[in-house]
C-alpha cells in the first residue's frame, strides 16, 4: 500500500469496499481526524473506531450504529438537502480545504453509478483541497489537473499504473514508465493509459490541462494476494 504523506490528514469513510482491515487500521491510527459519510460509519462501527463526525442525510446508516456513536464524543450532522451526495456534503463541511489532505476509503465497489458519481465529486473538489487521495483494495487513486499537475512516487519496479482521462487530459509527460508519454493527450472514448509499468524510481506523471486519474496499484494485488 502506498501510504499518504506524514503530514496530518483527514480520513473519510464512504460505504463502498475497503482494503484489508489491517491497512484500514494503519490509516486510522495515522489520521488526525476521522469523518464518515452516512453509512460509511458502518465500517467504523465494525472496526470499533473512535470517529469525529458522521455527516449526510442519514438515510442509510443503521439505527444501531447511529445510537452507538450518539453515545460517544462524535458530532452527527444531518444534512437533508439532496443537491449533493453524502461524500460531497462531507467535503463541503470540512474547514480550511486549501490546507487539508483527505484520504478517502470506500469510494469504489458496488454500484457503478455510485463509483462514477464519487469520482466526479472527487475531481470537482480536487483543486480546492491540498490533496484528495482514494484507496481501495487494488490501488491508490488521485486526480491530476492543471492546478495539481504533477505526481511523483517511489514504487517497486514493475508496479502497475493506469492513467484514465476524465474528458480529456493534455500535455501528459511521464518518466520511468515502460510505455512513456511525451506531451501527449488521452481522451475518454478515444484513448486511455491502462496498465503501464514502472521501470525506475521515482516515477512521475505531469499534465498541462484537463483531468487525469492516476491509479497506482498495490503490490499485494499485483502478486495475486
Amino acid at each position: 500500500m502506498h501510504l499518504p504523506p506524514a503530514t496530518p490528514f483527514t480520513l473519510l469513510f464512504l460505504a463502498g469496499e475497503l482494503m484489508l482491515d489491517t491497512q484500514v487500521l494503519e490509516l486510522a491510527r495515522a489520521a488526525s481526524s476521522i469523518v464518515c459519510a452516512d453509512s460509511g460509519a458502518e465500517h467504523a462501527y465494525r472496526l470499533k473506531l473512535e470517529i469525529d463526525s458522521i455527516i449526510g442525510d442519514l438515510d442509510s446508516i443503521s439505527p444501531k450504529t447511529l445510537e452507538y456513536y450518539r453515545g460517544r464524543c462524535c458530532t452527527i450532522l444531518n444534512i437533508a438537502e439532496q443537491g449533493h451526495n453524502d461524500f460531497e456534503k462531507v467535503l463541503l463541511s470540512l474547514m480550511n480545504p486549501a490546507g487539508t489532505e483527505v484520504v478517502v476509503l470506500g469510494m469504489t465497489g458496488g454500484r457503478l453509478d455510485h463509483t462514477l458519481s464519487n469520482l466526479s465529486v472527487m475531481l470537482r473538489h480536487s483543486d480546492l483541497f491540498k490533496s484528495i487521495v482514494a484507496y481501495d483494495r487494488y490501488a491508490r487513486h488521485q486526480f491530476l489537473t492543471s492546478h495539481h499537475g504533477t505526481i511523483s512516487f517511489d514504487s517497486p519496479l514493475g508496479t502497475t499504473i493506469s492513467l484514465t482521462p476524465f474528458g480529456a487530459a493534455d500535455g501528459i509527460t511521464t518518466s520511468n514508465l515502460l510505455y512513456p508519454l511525451n506531451t501527449e493527450s488521452l481522451r475518454a472514448g478515444m484513448r486511455e493509459g491502462l496498465s503501464n509499468v514502472t521501470t525506475g524510481a521515482p516515477a512521475t506523471v505531469t499534465i498541462t490541462g484537463g483531468a487525469l486519474l492516476v491509479s497506482i496499484h498495490s503490490a499485494t494485488e499485483q502478486n495475486g494476494a
